[in-house]
């Protein structure tokens, strides 16, 4: 069941990303040989499908300064990007900069009605994992891979603060990509729901 108190709207059942382009997204990223590299050419690839998201992401995570969270921040993104290629094909529509305004003030919104609501006990990650439960788990799951102490029971030498900052751009692109889908019938995600 949906919040009563939300900025973020849900999304249609036919938007949900389903395991199997995520796993497929992961392996294409993840296969054999150069990682660093690969990711580079995925996050172009990125760029060139979706130019105002891409442009956004990057100035995000480009000038994260820790190496943990940036590497965190280009392969969930490029993840992301590619589970819904793989999921939706053709009905993946550009993030133009408008859509991405839209999205951002919408999540900004969202985490302001639920820090002034002592009762709320859903974050707006919460929501996100509600309509994107499968992608969700898997940001998640990458996201506490990267936070794991290491082998000696110490803490992760990462900077939680831009962690943190990768995990939000990641949620918008999230909200983004599933704005623009086109319905198996044509309508666009984001109109079926207003």
């Amino acid at each position: 069941m949906w919040p009563a108190r939300a900025a973020i709207r849900p999304i249609a059942g036919w938007a949900m990303v389903p395991p199997e382009a995520i796993a497929s997204a992961e392996a294409e990223v993840s296969d054999d040989g150069d990682l660093e590299a690969q990711v580079m050419e995925a996050f172009r690839a990125l760029e060139r499908a979706q130019p105002a998201l891409g442009r956004w992401l990057r100035g995000l995570i480009e000038p994260v300064r820790d190496d943990t969270a940036q590497a965190l921040g280009y392969f969930l993104a490029i993840v992301v990007h590619r589970a819904f290629g793989n999921a939706f094909g053709p009905r993946v529509r550009r993030v133009d900069d408008v859509a991405l305004a839209t999205v951002q003030a919408t999540f900004e919104w969202d985490e302001e009605l639920r820090r002034g609501d002592a009762d709320e006990v859903l974050e707006s990650d919460d929501l996100v994992a509600i309509g994107q439960p499968h992608l969700m788990a898997f940001v998640r799951e990458q996201l506490e891979a990267a936070l794991e102490p290491d082998e000696d029971g110490d803490p992760a030498e990462v900077d939680l603060d831009a962690v943190a900052g990768v995990y939000r751009a990641v949620l918008i692109e999230i909200l983004a990509l599933g704005q623009t889908l086109t319905s198996p019938k044509g309508e666009l995600a984001r109109d079926l729901l207003v």
